[in-house]
């Protein structure tokens, strides 16, 4: 269990800022996150460009995120995600956050926000990608794949890491969704990683049908790879 010492500014930006979430609601956005499948328990129907927006006003604090998460709607955890403080966020946390997590959005904007930032990402992902739970597995996908697109000067290790991790029966249908959108970043960064994608997902759609999907998709970008 997961103990806070509560501090009363915290506390007060904490209940400002709720309430400048409760000012941003928009039934429009609400009724288009419906139609789109977003079906929160608690959502309040606010734009992540807003909360994006609204998060910059603050400095990031461990304890207003836990506040924040806390209060269980779509844009206080959107917005927790922004200000957690990545060095601060522990295991237990982070489980926590997958579990709790109710939605695929949720669950990319933890990953583009806050996972991205963490200390020894590298064996995070490994971690994750190697792990029984689903939400692990496609956080680990969609952090690489955030990875290989905006960080350059990465090298190729953990890159090469998870692709020598990947899932042998891929289940999470949104799992699925995701590898060939993160592992074509990956193979477009370099020569040697693309090989490496092609040669792992070669080898593991002889095990299971779910891969041959996959490959078919990024065979259809690099048609040149046999």
């Amino acid at each position: 269990m997961e103990f806070f010492i509560d501090d009363e500014n915290i506390e007060k930006q904490f209940q400002e800022l709720f309430k400048e979430i409760l000012n941003l609601r928009n039934g429009e956005v609400h009724s288009e996150m419906k139609k789109y499948g977003l079906n929160y328990k608690n959502a309040l129907g606010v734009s992540v460009v807003n909360l994006k927006e609204l998060a910059k006003r603050y400095e990031k604090n461990h304890l207003l995120a836990q506040k924040l998460w806390g209060k269980g709607f779509r844009e206080s955890r959107i917005v927790a995600s922004l200000l957690e403080i990545p060095a601060e966020a522990s295991q237990q946390q982070l489980k926590r956050w997958f579990d709790e997590a109710d939605s695929n959005e949720l669950l990319e904007q933890i990953c583009m926000n806050l996972l991205i930032a963490l200390p020894n990402l590298d064996s995070q992902l490994i971690s994750w990608i190697n792990s029984e739970e689903e939400k692990q597995q496609l956080c680990a996908t969609m952090t690489i794949g955030r990875l290989a697109l905006i960080d350059k000067e990465r090298g190729d290790a953990g890159f090469e890491s998870y692709l020598n991790s990947l899932p042998e029966h891929p289940k999470h249908s949104y799992l699925i969704k995701q590898l060939p959108r993160a592992l074509g970043k990956i193979a477009r960064r370099n020569e040697g990683l693309k090989n490496l994608t092609f040669l792992n997902i070669i080898e593991l759609k002889r095990a299971d049908d779910k891969w041959l999907e996959v490959f078919e998709e990024l065979q259809a970008e690099f048609p040149n790879v046999n």
